[in-house]
């Protein structure tokens, strides 16, 4: 299954499935072959179009959804039993401490498994979509909200970057 990231909308942020669906339809060949309850998930979804040197996530040694108190990850707090799921469409990697992931699969892990980005080699665009269990958050429910992704930032190696 080929999608053309290129003609792709920047994702959807706390989304409830339904959501992601309405918004993202092409999606949907992925999504089916998601190993667990879709309506149990707050999903986001990022689309980035990269450069060589750059990072669509975070370059360093990381935890997704720890929760914080005055900006400060409060680790105790997190429920590493609830699970979450990531799904990348390519290049560039995710990489955890037991080593990096495959691309269009599906890779179960938890709060305190640490993780980071590595950089594009080449110019290209990636997918990447992770699942949250809803016991560690709920997708937003403000009325009016906007699910849709407006933008997706991508992080720079300052030593190393060219314009």
């Amino acid at each position: 299954m080929d999608i053309d990231w290129s003609k792709q909308h920047c994702g959807v942020k706390k989304a409830p499935f339904n959501e992601v669906i309405k918004l993202m339809p092409d999606l949907i060949p992925i999504l089916e072959s998601f190993p667990d309850d879709h309506l149990n998930f707050t999903w986001d979804i990022k689309v980035h179009m990269l450069m060589p040197r750059q990072y669509p996530c975070i370059p360093h040694w990381h935890c997704d959804n720890i929760p914080r108190e005055n900006g400060i990850q409060r680790f105790e707090k997190s429920n590493p039993e609830f699970p979450m799921y990531l799904w990348i469409s390519g290049a560039p990697l995710t990489q955890f401490r037991n080593g990096y992931i495959q691309p269009k699969k599906w890779v179960k892990f938890n709060q305190l498994d640490e993780h980071r980005g590595t950089a594009a080699d080449d110019f290209c665009w990636r997918c990447f979509i992770r699942a949250t269990d809803k016991n560690i958050y709920a997708p937003c429910d403000i009325p009016g909200y906007d699910f849709q992704r407006r933008h997706s930032q991508v992080y720079l190696d300052e030593d190393t970057y060219q314009w």
